[in-house]
Order: structure tokens, then C-alpha cells, then sequence
């Protein structure tokens, strides 16, 4: 790696293949040395981006990208399923929906579900349900609180109603 700029792009790519399934949480659950070691080499690679000349750099960069590969591999070994987005679908429509922060999901989402699927962030949603200001008030002062469609179930009397 020669300049700074090649290396972001470097350890970015190697990030991808790590942060686009796996949170460094569960990371932590499958081996929290791996998880430790791995938080130190992206310390060290930081430090070196403010503090060190370009070889401490290059250096620092190099261990990061091993060290992804490295933390991939063991989460794959583990067979640990992805958990760095939400899949949720509807059962009526099929629609389905992606929630996750981390932009290197999406790529995994679109390859494991398809290209159909919605990816939506936590601010997205939180917006979102900020607008269906009648639901937010229902889940704020009922949190177990579902929403049911009421027509999948037209033989079923509303409570209350006279049989």
C-alpha cells in the first residue's frame, strides 16, 4: 500500500467480507480473544493514520486486512449465522425487508435473500414509525403490542362484538 487512500480502500474491501454478516458481538461469542485481537489491530491501524509515517501505515494496514480475514474464516468455520442485519417479511405480500446500520450488509443481504429485498436503516424506520404517529403512541404505551391485520382472521368476532 502505497498511499493512505489505498489502504482505506483495501482494509474497506476486507472489512466488507466480516462487517457485511457478523457484528464484532458475535465475534466476541464465537472466540472473544479473536474479538479483542481484532479491536486492537483496528486501534493500532488508527493510530498509525494520525500519529506514523506512511510504512507504519502500510504496516498496520496489512495486519488489519489479515486480521479480517482471519475473524471471517473463524466465524465461518463456526458456522455462525449472520447477524449484522433484521430480515423481516410479510406473510401477504411477500415484501421483504432488511434492517441493519452497516452498508457492507447490503451486498450480503442481496446475495443470501435476493434483489428484491428493501434494505432500510435504523434512522429509516425510526422515521418511519415517527410518521404513524397513532402506532408509536400504541407502542410506547403498550411494548408487547403487535399490529395484526384484521382480515386474516373474518370469522373470528372483534372482542366485544355480540356473537
Amino acid at each position: 500500500m502505497n498511499t493512505v487512500e489505498e489502504a482505506m480502500r483495501r482494509i474497506s474491501e476486507a472489512a466488507a467480507s466480516f462487517e457485511g454478516r457478523w457484528t464484532m458481538r458475535a465475534l466476541a461469542r464465537v472466540d472473544a480473544e479473536l474479538a479483542t485481537a481484532l479491536q486492537d489491530q483496528i486501534d493500532l491501524f488508527n493510530e498509525a493514520l494520525i500519529t506514523s509515517a506512511m510504512d507504519d501505515v502500510r504496516d498496520q494496514g496489512e495486519a488489519l486486512i489479515r486480521g479480517y480475514a482471519v475473524c471471517t474464516k473463524a466465524m465461518q468455520d463456526a458456522q455462525e449465522p449472520d447477524d449484522a442485519y433484521l430480515l423481516g417479511k410479510d406473510p401477504d405480500t411477500g415484501l421483504t425487508v432488511a434492517i441493519g446500520q452497516n452498508r457492507h450488509a447490503v451486498e450480503r443481504v442481496r446475495e443470501a435473500h435476493g434483489d428484491r429485498v428493501v434494505w432500510m436503516n435504523t434512522d429509516e424506520v425510526a422515521a418511519m414509525v415517527a410518521g404513524l404517529q397513532s402506532v408509536a403512541r400504541v407502542k410506547q404505551l403498550f411494548p408487547g403490542a403487535e399490529i395484526e391485520r384484521i382480515d386474516r382472521y373474518p370469522t373470528e368476532p372483534a372482542k366485544g362484538d355480540a356473537a
